[in-house]
């Protein structure tokens, strides 16, 4: 394996394991979410506190679809991992293919596409984590200031 493929792999690699805590953060999402609507059902609850369990479903949605692109790409990260170190792979064409197949699938030009470089790819992939990580913040800061409400 040529030094190239090798540092394409282990980014691949490396790229694959972090995104999959992706599941992990949704996981704690949906539970703070069932905690938000288990709370919504307690009866005398407080306009501020529903207001704010009501708005801790936007986070929740968002961090959702976060967690969706997260694991589509931990998939594909993890194929290219598993796919270069065969003989005679080439990261930079696979990648070039891909993008072309990605444009056609979307209907866009297939020469349109800038070719992206690996990096940039797991770089904007880590991107869409710490957004996941954001919202869940959100959701879990928000539940946290209901709950308060409530007590106080």
């Amino acid at each position: 394996m040529a030094p190239d493929t090798h540092r394409a792999v282990a980014t691949a690699a490396l790229a694959a394991a972090s995104l999959g805590h992706a599941r992990s953060l949704d996981r704690l999402s949906q539970g703070l979410l069932l905690l938000a609507l288990a709370a919504l059902l307690v009866p005398g609850l407080g306009a501020t506190a529903c207001g704010l369990l009501l708005a801790s479903l936007i986070p929740a949605g968002i961090q959702a679809y976060h967690a969706f692109r997260c694991g589509l790409d931990a998939r594909l990260f993890d194929h290219w991992a598993h796919h270069w170190p065969t003989a005679g792979s080439q990261p930079d064409a696979e990648l070039h293919a891909f993008d072309q197949a990605l444009a056609a699938c979307f209907g866009m030009r297939p020469g349109a596409p800038t070719p992206r470089l690996l990096d940039d790819r797991a770089r904007g992939a880590l991107r869409l984590l710490r957004r996941q990580a954001l919202a869940l913040a959100c959701q879990g800061a928000l539940v946290l200031a209901a709950l308060v409400t409530r007590i106080a």
